[in-house]
């Protein structure tokens, strides 16, 4: 774990990359939208370009380039040097992926998403665009979101849960890092990085649970030149 200070936490800084969560404010603002500036420069001096996603609870993923039109996905991969991908929660898991060879990514990784495992999906995603990723090292960050013990289901998600993923549900509670983490592991994911704060049971944090509200805190990994 890295530095830390008021309404921000990273994770990782070093010469190839940065991760942290900003909580210092509403972010929600910025969503689906490429921002040509440092919407983080008290946190991180490399950024020359911020994006965030039109999150849609999916399992999609696309590739960040001069080719993409749209940002209604909840997963991005890039290349791209100083370019921040953002994640926007309020209890959903922000997951952060970096492949050694250079190649990062944000994922969303709510209920559905977890359920239709967005990280094989971006894993698969990356090996196809970029074949060298093979030969190197996956890095999981898992940012600030709900744990098991805040996350009780019902009705036919309950079911649902209990019929495809029983071993990470126990006396109606779901566990989603616990499902993340089995998911990683299945891919080869060995390094894995929980920041172990859950957004429900810490106020510092915005948790839908617990407010009911539309804002969002960033969870933000870059690769530096």
């Amino acid at each position: 774990m890295g530095r830390s200070g008021e309404n921000f936490l990273s994770v990782l800084d070093n010469d190839k990359i940065s991760v942290f969560c900003a909580y210092d404010k509403d972010y929600n603002v910025y969503r689906a939208k490429i921002h040509r500036e440092n919407l983080f420069k008290d946190y991180c001096k490399d950024i020359k370009e911020c994006v965030f996603m039109n999150q849609i609870h999916s399992n999609q993923v696309e590739n960040y380039d001069e080719n993409l039109g749209h940002f209604s996905c909840d997963g991005l991969i890039s290349v791209r040097k100083n370019t921040a991908l953002c994640v926007l929660s309020a209890d959903c898991l922000p997951l952060l992926l970096w492949n050694e060879s250079g190649v990062i990514a944000a994922l969303h990784s709510g209920r559905k998403g977890s359920f239709g495992n967005i990280l094989k999906n971006c894993v698969d995603k990356i090996h196809s665009l970029y074949p060298n990723s093979y030969h190197y090292d996956f890095h999981l960050f898992i940012s600030v979101g709900i744990c098991a013990k805040n996350y009780e289901i019902d009705g036919e998600v309950l079911e649902f849960a209990l019929k495809n993923f029983k071993d990470f549900v126990r006396d109606k509670k779901l566990d989603l890092k616990a499902l993340v983490k089995a998911q990683a592991r299945e891919l080869g994911i060995k390094n894995i990085i929980d920041i172990g704060i859950c957004s429900f049971e810490n106020k510092n944090f915005f948790s839908y649970r617990r407010e009911k509200s539309t804002q969002r805190f960033a969870s933000v990994i870059v690769l530096k030149a």
